[in-house]
């Protein structure tokens, strides 16, 4: 659609990224993110979010701190909306195992160049159930929010072994599988590979099994765990050790909260009776550590306090699918229920925010102890249930609006805490959004080099992944408005304006303006292109009727379409309904294709650009050298216009052949009747040598960038 030379490409990119250079901690950042293990479970995650979600707000039904709301929950349909709600939950967080399992080795299996495709996941599910079977047989308590953690790695250390094993074993197996289709190959030969890892994790399965006295891992630790807690009390020191511990094994995709349920119960709830039993001899209450004090005081927003994560977000964020994903979980959040936060964001395994996720709960947790003890605030006398919301949660527990306004100093902390990582965060976002745009840039700018037609969507990998998403946002944009043309000015000999040349522009969100050419390329593989064609040729049609309506000048517009697009079947319709639609006079629009395209298959292009001819379209042969081909299509075609190769235009006055090559095409148009244009006219040097040569119409940063429509009349009206 545009030429990235004279569109800006990515020179001409408003990135709103931080410029600096990274600091050490963030390279640290960029090359953890950059594995392909975390890359694969942070993506599993992302694919988890719409059952995360409809599971969270089932819990958030389930679990609403509102008496008369339970009873409508018991009563309505003699409890059937209660149980509608509780089978919802568990078909989606109840399995929240199953669920990462099957999507984390799907991403990892994206990330692989080639492989076994749909055998992954079933591999580490087969491997998974293996390694959990038990005493009792297979249970579906191996899907459970607390398995999480060792799902997560079964599943990564499954998929590497077996793509490992793959390839020592596929070529082996290949000469078995002659004449075979691909899907009977890749079953062939995965047979092996999927053998010796499912044995050995049911060989590790049983091992674990047996060293635990056939007790269950997760049991025998929460187990450990509860003896432990009951030996140390219920001080400060022991609440910053269940804090803490609670926190790393939620990172590390580890339910803490359910693995510290019995120390939670056993050990901190039974604080609570210890007071009530001091209340009811009239003595003060001394337990400050109890579970109610974490629920009420550092636990507002789930595990992390992510109540001060979302507002946060909110305050400086500006990543719209980050603030989206925020909204949505803003509810969940306030009544303590975390989980689409944590899958989300993620939280899990997701290094950047490891130290404000550890931190913030541990800093609350000191300020809220000191406070009570320093009786600043009543100690938490009241059970409340774990979603009742903050501020009310605070009153109701303490009894004293005292206890709301720590919660309020509470948050504030906790958002100071979070802040300058979320910053981080959106900037180690954005330079990994450029870093990926710029490389799929080069892959585009490698093929056009090369002549070739880049096939970008069928690459694997983080570029892979990059390019399906701009190709799904790009359509998302042509078709809400998102997608823009600006024009470059074309002026002749006297300085005065006489035409422009549409060039595509797309600002990817915070990401800038994305290379033209790789927003041709993705349509083009996304099959949307002539849609994108129908929108550059109405937008240049509307826009120079406008101008035409705005100025008496007879102003000239062109617009870029390829090969592809001229050969579509509608192209001729396209254009011949658009200028009519717009009564764009004979000659007042042009098509531009490049050198390349038009000597791409000439009979059928030669039909159809004298189809376009017939519309009343000027033809324009752009980017046009020095060939031998070239020239013999040039007599045959008689095309109306002729744009110089950039290089030419950039070696002329070093090199004195190439300013004799342009003084004989501008000879030749003389002879033929076409005109021609200097393109990439950056110095006055240049101006003056090309005027001295006979070229007499120009294009370039000299004049003016691609500007929008109303900097163009601007322009015009001084020019």
């Amino acid at each position: 659609m545009a030429d990235a030379r004279r569109s800006g490409g990515v020179g001409d990119r408003t990135v709103n990224a931080v410029k600096s250079s990274p600091s050490v901690l963030e390279r640290l950042y960029g090359g953890i993110e950059d594995n392909r293990i975390l890359t694969s479970v942070r993506r599993g995650m992302v694919l988890a979010i719409p059952e995360i979600l409809v599971g969270s707000f089932a819990l958030l039904l389930l679990s609403l701190p509102v008496g008369g709301w339970q009873a409508l929950l018991d009563g309505l349909w003699s409890g059937s909306l209660r149980l509608l709600l509780t089978v919802v939950r568990d078909a989606t967080l109840g399995v929240i195992s199953l669920i990462m399992l099957l999507t984390i080795s799907y991403s990892y299996e994206e990330e692989t160049p080639a492989g076994h495709r749909g055998t992954l996941p079933f591999v580490s599910l087969c491997a998974y159930l293996a390694f959990t079977y038990g005493p009792e047989g297979f249970t579906f308590a191996a899907f459970e929010s607390s398995r999480l953690f060792g799902a997560i790695v079964v599943t990564i250390a499954s998929c590497a072994l077996f793509t490992l094993l793959s390839e020592r074993f596929s070529i082996r197996m290949r000469s078995y599988t002659d004449g075979s289709d691909s899907a009977f190959q890749r079953s062939i030969s995965a047979i092996v590979p999927a053998c010796l890892v499912i044995g050995l994790f049911a060989l590790l399965g049983v091992l674990l099994t047996r060293a635990l006295g056939g007790a269950d891992y997760s049991v025998a630790f929460s187990g450990w765990f509860e003896g432990l807690f009951l030996r140390m009390g219920r001080g400060l020191d022991s609440g910053l050790l269940f804090i803490l511990l609670m926190h790393l094994m939620w990172f590390f995709g580890i339910h803490g909260s359910n693995v510290l349920d019995g120390v939670a119960h056993e050990v901190f709830r039974a604080g609570m009776d210890v007071n009530l039993v001091r209340l009811a001899a009239g003595q003060a209450p001394t337990e400050i550590a109890t579970k109610t004090f974490f629920d009420t005081f550092v636990l507002f927003g789930g595990c992390g306090t992510l109540l001060c994560l979302v507002v946060a977000i909110f305050l400086c964020d500006r990543r719209k699918n980050v603030r989206g994903l925020s909204k949505m979980a803003l509810v969940p959040v306030l009544f303590n229920i975390n989980e689409l936060m944590m899958f989300g964001v993620p939280i899990v395994l997701n290094p950047i925010y490891i130290v404000p996720f550890l931190c913030t709960p541990l800093v609350l947790t000191v300020i809220s102890y000191l406070a009570t003890l320093a009786g600043l605030v009543p100690v938490a006398i009241h059970a409340v249930e774990w979603t009742t919301p903050i501020f009310l949660s605070g009153y109701a527990a303490t009894g004293s609006v005292a206890g709301s306004l720590l919660q309020l100093v509470n948050l504030a902390v906790g958002v100071g805490i979070y802040l300058p990582f979320v910053r981080l965060a959106q900037a180690r976002q954005l330079r990994s959004l450029e870093k990926q745009m710029e490389r799929l840039a080069g892959e585009v700018r490698a093929c056009e080099a090369a002549g070739e037609r880049p096939a970008l969507l069928a690459r694997g990998g983080q570029l892979g992944s990059m390019a399906k998403l701009l190709a799904e946002d790009l359509r998302y944009a042509l078709r809400s408005g998102g997608v823009r043309l600006h024009y470059q000015p074309q002026t002749d000999a006297r300085g005065r304006v006489w035409g422009a040349e549409a060039l595509l522009r797309w600002e990817h969100g915070p990401g800038g303006f994305v290379y033209p050419p790789l927003a041709v390329a993705l349509a083009a593989e996304g099959g949307f292109a002539d849609e994108l064609a129908a929108f550059v040729v109405d937008t240049a049609c509307r826009d120079l009727a406008a101008l035409s309506e705005w100025s008496c000048r007879e102003l000239e517009i062109s617009c870029n379409l390829t090969a592809g697009q001229l050969t579509a079947p509608g192209a001729p319709e396209l254009v011949k309904k658009a200028i009519e639609r717009y009564h764009i006079p004979p000659g007042r629009l042009g098509v531009e294709l490049t050198e390349q395209d038009a000597l791409s298959g000439a009979p059928q292009m030669t039909e159809r650009l004298a189809a376009l001819r017939e519309t009343g379209a000027r033809i324009i042969m752009d980017d046009f050298g020095m060939g031998h081909n070239s020239m013999l299509y040039l007599q045959d075609s008689q095309f109306d216009m002729v744009k110089l190769d950039g290089s030419l235009v950039r070696e002329m006055t070093d090199n004195p052949r190439t300013g004799e090559i342009i003084s004989t095409i501008v000879r030749l148009s003389e002879s033929l009747g076409f005109r021609v244009v200097a393109e990439y006219v950056e110095t006055p040097a240049q101006l003056e040598a090309l005027g001295a040569l006979g070229c007499r119409y120009y294009q370039g940063y000299l004049f003016s960038p691609a500007i929008p429509l109303s900097e163009l009349k601007k322009y015009i009206r001084e020019h």
